[in-house]
């Protein structure tokens, strides 16, 4: 590798660097000296010649780099990916989410200034996504490091997201590290025993973003009429039981994300109970026969997939989220809850938030917000990367 390659700015843009956000867009970049390779470390400079960062180079996405260190001095090497691990294991120990039976999100890319590298953690399994050229070329290192420190049993890599064809990268999934455990995987949240499919499941196996606002729906639901849209495996839906919901409906367009619900229930002994039901369908649908036979629940929960992948679908997001709520809303009673999320990164908390007040507009209806929800404490951003704030949510008491 050149000992000094470089990544030369354009007047101005290395301001939003030292103001700590990490990206680099192929935009931002004057020209690039001594041929970095996909994935090598270059340094990034004014266009007059002041250093300004490090940063992992990727010829082949729009976003050129992303930065390692704000430290000139600071190598990019075995041991720089040893402290970051260790640095973000100990915040999650900070936390409490290292409870030996439980999940967390032990590597947050951006947030644990590890850019293009989620890792989570499902008891003694570890689960990697690796998102960037600048990581895949680092991937041994990494998988080294996180077995020097966690010493987990197992490590499965689900580098299956369509960011890596961005960065000409193929998609790669299997065991890479220790022996595979038979069946699916057990943890504990908050009490609830959920079921982890690593290797079918959506993402890395299982929404931990949502830990935190699922054992808020838990100390919300006793006596409560419980409606649980886009349920996938029942986080949700178990947690409003085990708090005390008399009545449970999970809805979801897929019968083997309804089965897993269905075992999730049995693990915390709520199995073969007729007030917990479960639903294949697709959720507008649902969500119309209840209006039609005048059903209403005492809390609605509206968890959707992403709507906007990009800023380009931002308003047809919002149109989405405004029909979503406008459907929910009737089903609440009066004075019930309604729990709504957006997990798109380019839709903004106030834009969310006007979508679902045009939807109480269209009902008629009032409603006061009780809590702003976020993705869990292990999710943690960096305060220079606005965009690591993906989750946002409201808890609404409806009039």
């Amino acid at each position: 590798m050149p000992l000094k390659p470089k990544l030369v700015l354009k007047g101005g843009k290395e301001k939003h660097i030292r103001h700590g956000h990490p990206w680099i867009f192929a935009s931002a970049i004057e020209r690039v000296e001594d041929s970095p390779q996909p994935g090598w470390t270059a340094d990034v400079v004014t266009y007059d010649g002041r250093w300004v960062a490090k940063a992992g180079y990727s010829p082949k996405s729009q976003l050129r780099a992303r930065v390692w260190t704000l430290n000139e001095g600071e190598e990019i090497d075995a041991a720089f990916f040893e402290r970051r691990i260790r640095s973000a294991v100990g915040v999650r120990h900070r936390l409490g989410r290292m409870e030996p039976e439980g999940g967390c999100r032990l590597i947050n890319a951006e947030g644990d200034r590890l850019p293009g590298l989620v890792v989570d953690r499902f008891a003694d399994v570890l689960v990697v996504q690796i998102n960037s050229s600048p990581m895949e070329y680092w991937r041994e290192t990494i998988l080294d490091a996180l077995e020097a420190v966690v010493k987990p049993v197992a490590i499965y890599e689900r580098s299956d997201s369509d960011n890596r064809a961005k960065e000409g990268l193929e998609k790669r999934m299997g065991w890479v590290r220790g022996s595979a455990p038979k069946g699916e995987i057990e943890i504990n949240e908050f009490g609830a025993v959920f079921g982890v499919d690593v290797v079918q499941g959506h993402k890395t196996g299982f929404y931990l973003d949502q830990a935190e606002n699922r054992a808020l729906v838990r100390d919300l639901s006793a006596g409560a009429r419980v409606l649980n849209c886009f349920s996938y495996t029942g986080g949700f839906s178990v947690q409003a039981a085990l708090g005390g919901a008399v009545e449970v409906v999970s809805v979801d367009s897929s019968q083997p994300a309804l089965d897993l619900s269905a075992a999730n229930f049995a693990r915390n002994g709520l199995g073969e109970d007729e007030r917990f039901s479960h639903w294949n369908s697709d959720v507008f649908k649902a969500l119309e026969t209840m209006r039609a036979e005048g059903r209403s629940f005492d809390m609605v929960i509206l968890d959707p997939p992403k709507f906007a992948s990009s800023g380009t679908h931002v308003e047809r997001a919002l149109h989405a989220y405004r029909k979503l709520s406008r459907a929910g809303i009737p089903l609440v009673a009066p004075g019930g809850l309604l729990l709504t999320f957006s997990c798109s990164g380019a839709v903004t908390p106030e834009a969310f938030q006007k979508s679902v007040t045009l939807a109480l507009s269209d009902n008629h209806r009032r409603g006061r917000i009780l809590r702003r929800l976020s993705a869990a404490s292990d999710h943690v951003t960096d305060f220079g990367f606005a965009e690591g704030a993906y989750l946002k949510g409201l808890a609404l008491e409806i009039e």
